[in-house]
This record gives C-alpha cells, sequence and structure tokens, in this order.
C-alpha cells in the first residue's frame, strides 16, 4: 500500500504582501528604521570618540600642573562627551564644587538626550510592532467572516485567507523582537559608556577641587 504524499506548499509572499500591503510596509519601514537606528548609534557613539586616550591624559597633566585656563582651551577645542563635561566643570569652578558637579551632570544629561531618545524610538517600535500586525490580522478575519453566506469552497478560501491574515501577527512579532534586540544591546552600550565617562569626568574634577 503506498501512500501519496502531496509535494509541501511554498508560501507565496506576493499573495501574502497584497493581503495587507500597508501594514507589511509599515512593519518593513519599522525593521529598517530600527537597524538603521541601532548602527548609526553604535557608529558615532564608541567609548574611543567619548573619551579619547590622548585626550584624557593630556586633560590629567594640565590639571595636574594647575593649568586650568590651557586645560578650558583644549576642552573647548575638541568635540567629545568628556570635553564639553570637563568644560562645564572648568566654567563653573569659581562657584564652589556643588555648583560645578550639578553643571557637569545637567551637561552630561543634554549631552546623551540625543541617545536616550533613540532608545525611546526603538521602544516604540517594540511596542507598535506587534499592535500592527494584529491590526493586520483582525481586520482580515473582519472581512473573511463578514460574508456568511457561502459555500464549502468559499469555506476552504476562508481557511486561505486566515492563514494569511496571520502574517501579519508574525511578521510585526519578528519585528518587535528584533527592535527589543537593538535596544537591549544598545541600551546596554550606553550605560556602559556614559559610566566610564563620568567616573573619569568626577575623578578629573576632584583635581579643579583642590
Amino acid at each position: 500500500m503506498h501512500i501519496l504524499l502531496s509535494p509541501p506548499q511554498l508560501l507565496d509572499l506576493k499573495s501574502i504582501f497584497t493581503s495587507a500591503p500597508v501594514i507589511y510596509s509599515l512593519l518593513l519601514l519599522m525593521s529598517i528604521a530600527s537597524m538603521g537606528i541601532w548602527l548609526y548609534s553604535l557608529i558615532t557613539f564608541r567609548p574611543s570618540d567619548t573619551m579619547p586616550e590622548t585626550f584624557r591624559k593630556e586633560l590629567r597633566a594640565l590639571l595636574e600642573k594647575e593649568q586650568f585656563d590651557r586645560a578650558h582651551q583644549l576642552c573647548s577645542a575638541k568635540n567629545n562627551l568628556l570635553s564639553a563635561l570637563m568644560k562645564t566643570g572648568l566654567t563653573t569652578r569659581a562657584l564652589g564644587p556643588e555648583v560645578m558637579i550639578d553643571a557637569m551632570k545637567s551637561e552630561g544629561k543634554r549631552a546623551s538626550t540625543a541617545l536616550w531618545q533613540r532608545l525611546s524610538l526603538l521602544n516604540d517600535i517594540v511596542v507598535i510592532a506587534p499592535m500592527l500586525g494584529l491590526l493586520g490580522t483582525v481586520i482580515g478575519m473582519f472581512y473573511a467572516f463578514y460574508d456568511v453566506n457561502r459555500s464549502i469552497e468559499s469555506i476552504n478560501a476562508l481557511f486561505d485567507g486566515l492563514g494569511i491574515a496571520v502574517g501579519t501577527t508574525v511578521v510585526g512579532l519578528i519585528v518587535a523582537i528584533l527592535a527589543m534586540t537593538f535596544h537591549t544591546t544598545l541600551k546596554y552600550r550606553v550605560l556602559r559608556t556614559l559610566s566610564c565617562v563620568e567616573s573619569e569626568a568626577l575623578t578629573l574634577s576632584a583635581l579643579l577641587r583642590r
């Protein structure tokens, strides 16, 4: 006795996309946006850029020699996170240590605002993507069940349509998982880098309070 097995059916991506082109297009844009935000942040926010080793050593040498004016000029000439913090500290050092530390913390928050905004965008994609996918599935099921007068053939077509409609939820979950991965890895790198810069800035600020 031979059992004839039907060949496996391949997914028709064109039919799947045309079933909900707006939803799939939005999910595709979200996936591209999340990857773009992640790659851009990794490239532009590297520890070597936020706190260059040569700049840190040169600044420390000037502060140890109490050459504060030259240190201020050095920080003004450089464009990195540590230089921005130390420039603020050098500017406000005459107002007292408490005012100086508060000003440096405020400058750190201001300088890192763009990074936290990118993380917030990734988090928004994590939340919106599955909801958008579920919306596409619900809309597809609504149109599938709207016509109650169906024949046997139309019922078979109904289940095929439901299978296609569920695709938006699957894609939405995939986009959300990718965005969540990007958000987690980027947040870890941001927190680690900011912690290192803050620690170094506090160490150097001790030379300003002498």
